[in-house]
């Protein structure tokens, strides 16, 4: 009887991996820009027989002149894509800038390279800021950067797992790892009190993680930047559609599908049954990827109305949190479907983190400023000084208080020198 429960047990949890599985291409997919995801489609078909992939990208190239937007001259680091994690997700505190600092000392695997002992030294910090920091570093993505140790990595990411992780999986990482590196399945099994089906199920799972999270953004590369959406303005009405060019079509093998499956090979059967359930995965997967992004590009238009209508040049406050509380998503599923993601305006083409703004400490009235609208004011108010006397940073806080923003003068040199403008003392023409 217990054998019996034993071996249910197993095949739930084998079919609750699967499930995972199908859960991680998902999220996988929504992460690739449209050049990677055809890529990985056209990987695909040549395991399964039962579909082709159409290109149309390769038409929008082809009809399309060289403007300099349209070619990516390098893909983000792994620093420059946590710190707009952090820029977006994180307020302006001695604690993110300790983030920050974290950020800046992982190797290009995504690994912290120097101890606590060292950091705790070199900043003379509590520890239990340190934790803190390491803490919200770890719950960056991708999942496992910040580890010290392969061991942590995989532990990481199993713990930042949304999907489904197998009975026992971290139990192995944590108390079992010496064992699993040696590969004695039956010491595991030993120890952790599982069946030698569950062990197995924990071991593919593992396999399916990555020992080097910061790999992914390592290799640098140009490439065309083919547009995801399309944004059009007739009389102030603005229209949003899915780019056809950014939307591959996967091209069903009916008639072979028919032909085996029909025959009387049952291990055929069995084979082209598996692949056709694939089929249908990808499929499901690619629409749900449509609509993640389409349905986060709406939101990212209505609160940036005023831009894309050039009633302002400025964008509204505006962080991946606002959108995941409105659209009721995480903040990780926003961070992947906007990370190399691109709208196509009538004014150019722009990646869709473009739209995304810092909030500054300043109101006017009781709507909350973002630090471009603020900056942009800064540049305006430089723009129309006096060559022979140019504003300086206290004189230009003064003037904004008579609109109503109230604005210290150590945040007016710090956004003048964010827009690259110099002191008075330098702008001063005789």
């Amino acid at each position: 009887m217990a054998l019996k429960q034993g071996q249910q047990l197993a095949e739930k949890q084998s079919q609750q991996l699967k499930l995972s599985q199908s859960m991680q291409q998902s999220i996988m997919m929504l992460q690739l820009d449209t050049i990677d995801l055809l890529s990985y489609l056209k990987e695909s078909s040549l395991e399964n027989p039962l579909f082709d992939v159409q290109e149309k990208y390769g038409q929008y190239v082809a009809s399309q002149n060289t403007a300099t937007y349209q070619i990516k001259d390098e893909q983000r680091s792994l620093f420059e894509y946590l710190l707009e994690q952090i820029q977006l997700t994180m307020r302006q505190t001695p604690l993110r800038d300790l983030v920050i600092y974290l950020v800046e000392q992982l190797d290009p695997n995504g690994y912290l390279q120097l101890s606590d002992e060292e950091i705790l030294t070199e900043l003379a910090i509590e520890p239990i800021m340190l934790q803190d920091a390491k803490t919200l570093l770890q719950r960056l993505d991708p999942p496992g950067v910040g580890a010290r140790s392969l061991q942590e990595c995989l532990l990481l990411q199993a713990q930042h797992d949304e999907q489904f992780v197998p009975v026992g999986t971290a139990t192995i990482l944590t108390s079992q790892f010496e064992a699993l590196v040696a590969h004695d399945w039956q010491a595991i099994q030993t120890q952790c009190g599982l069946a030698a089906n569950q062990v197995a199920i924990c071991r593919q799972y593992i396999q399916q993680l990555t020992a080097a999270p910061g790999q992914l953004y390592a290799n640098q590369r140009s490439q065309v930047i083919v547009p995801d959406l399309i944004l059009k303005i007739d009389d102030e009405q603005l229209t949003l559609s899915f780019s056809k060019y950014g939307d591959p079509e996967l091209i069903f093998a009916n008639e072979t599908y028919q032909t085996l499956k029909q025959s009387t090979d049952q291990e055929v059967r069995r084979y082209i049954n598996e692949k056709e359930s694939d089929y249908q995965k990808l499929v499901y997967n690619l629409e749900r990827r449509k609509k993640t992004i389409s349905l986060i590009g709406r939101c990212i238009i209505a609160k940036q109305q005023a831009f894309f209508l050039q009633q302002t040049t400025s964008l509204a406050p505006l962080l991946l949190r606002d959108i995941a509380n409105e659209l009721q998503l995480s903040e990780s599923t926003v961070s992947r479907a906007v990370n190399g993601k691109y709208l196509q305006t009538p004014t150019g083409t722009f990646e869709l983190k473009t739209f995304f703004a810092r909030r500054s400490k300043v109101k006017h009235g009781e709507t909350m400023r973002s630090v471009d609208q603020v900056q942009k004011i800064i540049q305006q108010m430089i723009a129309k000084e006096s060559p022979k006397h140019p504003l300086s940073d206290q004189k230009i806080s003064e003037a904004l208080k008579t609109q109503g923003l109230q604005l210290a003068r150590r945040t007016v040199a710090k956004y003048r020198e964010e827009l690259a403008i110099p002191p008075a003392t330098k702008r001063r023409k005789k």
